[in-house]
């Protein structure tokens, strides 16, 4: 192969190893991204959990102040308590249902966030194989130069 060849080849080279280092930049962003989508969706179910651990407590500790303190008046109080009741089992409900939304979305952002890690690795893969063809490439274009440089004559000295 001749010098001139191996230089189109270096360029050639150079070129698809800066687009794969674009493409392995882009890349992780998406990645990073996934994973902050990943993070909130976590966060969200978490909130959702607190919240129906709350609305279980709230309920409960109604029932309990049923059964205690207000028993003697449950005749004043019914229609209140059942009104709360009610009330908090409504919330609790409308809770579940969005916490199953949620979990469903929080399968959905890890399903991306491992896409998206995968294709990051594959991008780092291809750049550091890029790489490798273009400091090849360099290589030969190098030991090319040398070998025609040791085949030409010498410079004429000029005698003494």
């Amino acid at each position: 192969m001749t010098a001139s060849a191996m230089a189109q080849q270096l360029a050639a080279a150079s070129q698809l190893q800066r687009l794969r280092a674009l493409r392995e930049r882009k890349a992780l962003r998406a990645s990073q991204q996934a994973e902050r989508e990943l993070q909130a969706a976590q966060q969200v179910v978490r909130d959702r959990e607190a919240q129906i651990r709350q609305l279980q407590a709230r309920r409960l500790e109604l029932q309990h102040s049923l059964i205690g303190p207000y028993a003697a008046r449950m005749g004043v109080v019914a229609g209140y308590a059942s009104a709360a009741q009610e009330a908090l089992d409504d919330q609790l409900e409308r809770a579940e249902y969005a916490l199953i939304d949620e979990e469903e979305e929080l399968i959905n952002a890890r399903t991306r966030a491992a896409t998206a890690r995968t294709a990051w690795l594959q991008a780092v893969v291809q750049h550091q194989a890029s790489t490798t063809l273009r400091d090849d490439a360099r290589q030969s274009l190098r030991r090319e130069r040398e070998t025609t440089l040791e085949r030409e004559d010498p410079p004429l000295r000029s005698a003494p």
